[in-house]
């Protein structure tokens, strides 16, 4: 488990519930719309902005070291991947029959549950233009 708070605003498992509930509804009422491809893209890009809206208010996971990357991105992954998978879901779940709800919410936990946020931010501070070279995970070798 990381360090990360579960959610912002607080590391209340109760909210972040709650809130994941919420934008499943929003997920679904939207997958129950005539529009639903336009507000599927809207929904996961509203996601998005709101995860890096969060973070920018938030500031740096760990004010000692406030060039560590990798712990911006796993911020970044643990404040977004939940709630782009709860949307997801829920838009899935909009015109499914009851059988397909209980298997698309299931899975969507699984993800939530297992998804390596820690390894995703390493690897993505890795990956971004302007990344050290050196080590994995943004560390310069010495001599």
């Amino acid at each position: 488990m990381t360090d990360a708070p579960v959610f912002p605003g607080g590391g209340s498992p109760g909210v972040a519930g709650l809130v994941l509930v919420l934008v499943l509804l929003v997920g679904v009422v939207a997958g129950r719309t005539k529009r639903r491809w336009a507000l599927l893209l809207t929904g996961l890009l509203g996601v998005l902005v709101f995860g890096v809206l969060v973070i920018a208010v938030a500031g740096a996971p760990d004010p000692a070291v406030p060039g560590d990357r990798a712990a911006e991105m796993t911020a970044f992954y643990t404040v977004v991947v939940p709630l782009l998978v709860a949307f997801a879901a829920g838009w899935l779940c909009g015109r499914a029959g009851w059988i397909q709800r209980v298997v698309v919410v299931g899975v969507a936990a699984l993800i939530v549950a297992a998804f390596p946020y820690t390894a995703a931010g390493r690897i993505t501070a890795d990956t971004l233009p302007g990344a050290p070279v050196g080590v994995p995970g943004g560390e310069q070798g010495g001599p």
